[in-house]
């Protein structure tokens, strides 16, 4: 199983013992009990250690662990800061194109999000068919183990997983549809 780390912020890992500058892929068994300390780069932030039990979900304020599948297990990381209180929890500004899109969707900028698909796209859907496609997740992480690089996961409160991917017209996006398990 490929265990995928992904940081809301810049910094370095301790897995096991072991330093990693980047942990997008780290082979690891479905039964191992896993330490990732995260040390962050930017010195207004604490590290901390989180400890994975297999490939169970696992959700705390600082991390969020999902099984996507047989063979990858997801684990986000968010920043630990020095105040104790803080205002409520932001959505990170998204790296890729379908990220962004779900980004722009949850937080209700539907024009934009609307702006961001193919002519062909629009046509064929409205603002409100665009919207109800991504209620009910809750996360979205795109899959950079993912040779073709247009595959993503959308995850819902329970931490149920389902894979998708998308194609890209003159820079638009032209589709989305759910992949078969």
């Amino acid at each position: 199983m490929e265990l995928h780390i992904q940081s809301e912020f810049d910094c370095v890992y301790s897995i096991n013992g072991e330093f990693f500058e980047r942990a997008d892929s780290i082979t690891m068994s479905e039964y191992d009990i896993v330490y990732v300390s995260v040390f962050p780069l930017k010195h207004s932030l604490l590290p901390y250690t989180v400890k994975l039990c297999g490939a169970e979900n696992l959700k705390t304020e600082l991390a969020y662990g999902i099984k996507l599948s047989s063979d990858h297990y997801l684990l986000i990381l968010s920043p630990r800061h020095m105040i104790v209180y803080e205002s409520s929890a932001k959505q990170t500004p998204a790296a890729g194109r379908i990220s962004r899109l779900f980004c722009l969707v949850t937080s209700g900028n539907i024009d934009t999000a609307y702006a961001m698909l193919s002519d062909g796209l629009q046509r064929s859907i409205d603002k409100p068919t665009l919207e109800s496609f991504f209620s009910g997740y809750e996360r979205i992480t795109e899959c950079p183990w993912d040779k073709n690089g247009n595959r993503f996961y959308l995850i819902d409160k329970n931490g149920t997983a389902k894979l998708h991917s998308y194609t890209l017209k003159n820079e638009f996006i032209d589709d989305i549809v759910e992949c078969d398990p």
